[in-house]
């Protein structure tokens, strides 16, 4: 028993020692391979550590590089910003050279529209009633009385007839070319408006004209109207308006022109209800007759102060020169 008992000791201790030296062997090998390791990993630490190192002298070098950039960038801005404040000066120099330009272009236009319209007037056409008849009109008309003021103040502008005597305004309107549909047109108006009841010859009637009264030499001139006095309107300014407008529109220049107002003979229309409605409608070309004169229209005193009222507003306007 003993001897087996011993037997397994010795085998027992044996497999131990055997354990013993694997494990030392083994312990050896971890040893190796840990060493190894850690050499490798300081080798990779090194090259990691290099590399940074590296990297930062790089981006030491790249931001000097970008310092200095900017430093050009900013020189070249200044210089940039110097060109465009002096180009913006020279634009302003020359926005200020053009403006000058424009004004004295468009002065010389408005005094070379002013000289065209004076040259392009071949004269002075009064259009409407006369209000003086016979010999004395010669003398004492304000068309007379109006050429003999313009000869004297030393414009060279002659002065044409083209009134109608006793006429009424559709006879006017028909002398200048007016339409027959235009005209008819006026005269249906009236005979509705009067719904059976007579009405003056001259709101229906038309007067047979000459030859030579419908021939038109005139359409270059000034024309003055002052018609309305016999009637032909219906007693409606308005339409008086209307008519007057019909005429000047047969005129070359339309922009050239003077109204006259007087109240109709019949008194129907006050000289305040027609220059209300009239000075309205023509504004600065409207001559009140009322306002010149209080002497009634066909005297010679109110022939004489509308021809001086319409020399004035000729050169008011700029109409007429002295050459």
């Amino acid at each position: 028993m003993s001897k087996i008992r011993n037997k397994k000791i010795k085998k027992t201790n044996i497999l131990l020692g055997f354990i013993c030296i694997l494990l030392a062997v083994l312990l050896g090998f971890i040893l190796v391979t840990s060493y190894k390791s850690e050499q490798k990993e300081s080798r990779h630490l090194s090259e990691i550590a290099d590399d940074q190192q590296s990297g930062i002298e790089d981006y030491e070098e790249v931001k000097e590089r970008a310092k200095e950039l900017e430093e050009i960038s900013s020189e070249e801005a200044e210089d940039t910003e110097d060109v465009k404040s002096k180009n913006t000066e020279d634009t302003k120099d020359t926005e200020k050279t053009d403006t000058a330009d424009t004004e004295d272009a468009d002065k010389t236009e408005d005094t070379k529209d002013t000289k065209d319209k004076t040259a392009a007037a071949s004269g002075i056409v009064c259009w409407g009633d006369d209000l003086i008849n016979g010999e004395e009109s010669n003398t004492y008309s304000y068309m007379a009385v109006l050429q003999k003021l313009l000869t004297d103040n030393g414009y060279n502008m002659t002065v044409i007839n083209k009134t109608l005597q006793g006429g009424g305004t559709l006879s006017m309107m028909k002398m200048a070319g007016v339409s027959d549909e235009t005209i008819q047109g006026y005269i249906t108006k009236h005979q509705q408006a009067a719904n059976g009841a007579q009405l003056n010859v001259t709101e229906t009637g038309i007067r047979d004209l000459t030859e030579e009264q419908t021939t038109r030499n005139d359409k270059e001139c000034i024309p003055v109207i002052f018609m309305g006095y016999y009637g032909g309107w219906n007693h409606d300014p308005a339409e008086l308006a209307d008519q007057q407008e019909q005429i000047l529109n047969t005129f070359q220049n339309k922009d050239q022109f003077i109204v006259v107002g007087t109240r109709p003979m019949d008194g129907s229309v006050t000289s305040e209800a027609l220059d209300q409605v009239l000075s309205q409608k023509w504004g600065e070309h409207y001559i009140s007759l009322a306002d010149v004169t209080a002497q009634p229209s066909s005297t010679y005193e109110a022939q004489q102060a509308m021809a001086e009222a319409i020399l004035q507003k000729l050169q008011e306007l700029n109409y007429i020169s002295k050459n």
